[in-house]
């Protein structure tokens, strides 16, 4: 199947802020309507709103909804009936971040984006990002405490009790941060629309949460995205074992993830590990049934690599093994009994 272009086209090149972060928060259809209306002004085109509304398929509604969005998030400027589309300014959305125009969770999912933005690209952030990222705005203060603790008992149905008001306290004094308390009402909210009435106190869950988070050293936003970030490493290599194996999702035990994370330790990435595992599998060393376990595959490889460092194979040991008084003892005396017999016969 072939395809080509009849005629020719002015390409437009389309800023990747747009689609990288932009997008996840203002939704696919306002970012479809600004390439649409910068593709068409770029090349001097000629359109009308029946034009638009005819070329992306959807009703005067939703372009309204999006017009507005897109007004709203400094992608296009309002004045009377016309509209200036302007393209995403890095430094004006992060001074809007550190104003506080936008919603909390709004304002934590466009630091998180601009972060991802930047580490993908090998780039530094600027001291405005830098800014904006530690900024005294996300610090837990009395009042916002109270907003947090109305929030959790209206939207994850917290049941008021003075051992709730004891956990919010130990939960405020710890975790200081507003980015980690509303992740952790999300996921409490995740849990409770799941699971509805069933289960435990969604107190409880939200607590054993908190007190997972301070065992673990989690006491910032960051900390979670770099402990979220490991733990979705290490789960790519657990799942490529468990493929290779023919092992169930989610059947390895803590023992043998153990050895999986010194294996994930001495290759490049997933890819290489699998294919270490195809040459254990395959080498017919494995005389048992059905797939090797963890565990001989572990001492498959480790015979490996002493092959490369130069060692025979010929002794496990690495010195010469001396016999103790014992052991020569019954050496002598088994052979010299055997040596008697043979002097007789």
């Amino acid at each position: 199947m072939k395809f080509s272009l009849q005629g020719s086209i002015q390409l437009t090149t389309i800023p990747p802020e747009l689609i990288e972060i932009y997008q996840p928060i203002i939704g696919f259809e306002a970012v479809a309507l600004w390439i649409n209306l910068y593709h068409a002004l770029v090349n001097g085109y000629t359109f009308t709103e029946g034009d638009i509304l005819q070329q992306m398929n959807i009703t005067q509604k939703a372009l309204r909804i999006s017009l507005k969005t897109l007004a709203k998030y400094g992608l296009l400027h309002e004045d009377s009936k016309e509209y200036k589309v302007i393209p995403p300014n890095m430094e004006d959305l992060l001074e809007d971040i550190k104003a506080n125009t936008f919603a909390y969770e709004q304002q934590r999912r466009f630091i998180t984006l601009v972060e991802t933005f930047h580490i993908k690209r090998g780039q530094a952030p600027s001291q405005i990002e830098v800014a904006a990222a530690d900024s005294d705005s996300n610090q837990l203060t009395e009042q916002i405490a109270d907003e947090f603790a109305t929030r959790f008992i209206k939207e994850c149905k917290f049941i008021p009790s003075r051992q709730l008001r004891e956990r919010f306290d130990m939960w405020f004094e710890q975790l200081q941060d507003q980015r980690l308390l509303e992740e952790l009402l999300e996921r409490t909210k995740r849990k409770v629309e799941m699971e509805g009435s069933k289960g435990g106190c969604p107190s409880r869950y939200a607590d054993k949460i908190v007190r997972q988070w301070l065992v673990q050293g989690i006491k910032s936003y960051e900390d979670l995205l770099r402990l979220d970030q490991e733990f979705q490493a290490s789960f790519e290599f657990y799942r490529v074992v468990e493929k290779e194996l023919g092992r169930g999702y989610n059947t390895l035990t803590p023992s043998e993830k153990e050895i999986i994370d010194k294996w994930a330790a001495k290759v490049e990435d997933s890819a290489q590990l699998a294919t270490l595992l195809k040459k254990a599998i395959l080498s017919g060393d494995y005389q048992g049934k059905g797939a090797p376990g963890i565990a001989f595959i572990d001492k498959w490889l480790e015979g490996k690599n002493k092959k490369k460092s130069g060692n025979t194979g010929k002794t496990g040991f690495t010195h010469e093994h001396k016999l103790s008084d014992l052991e020569k003892l019954v050496q002598r005396k088994t052979l010299g009994g055997r040596e008697d017999e043979v002097n007789e016969g």
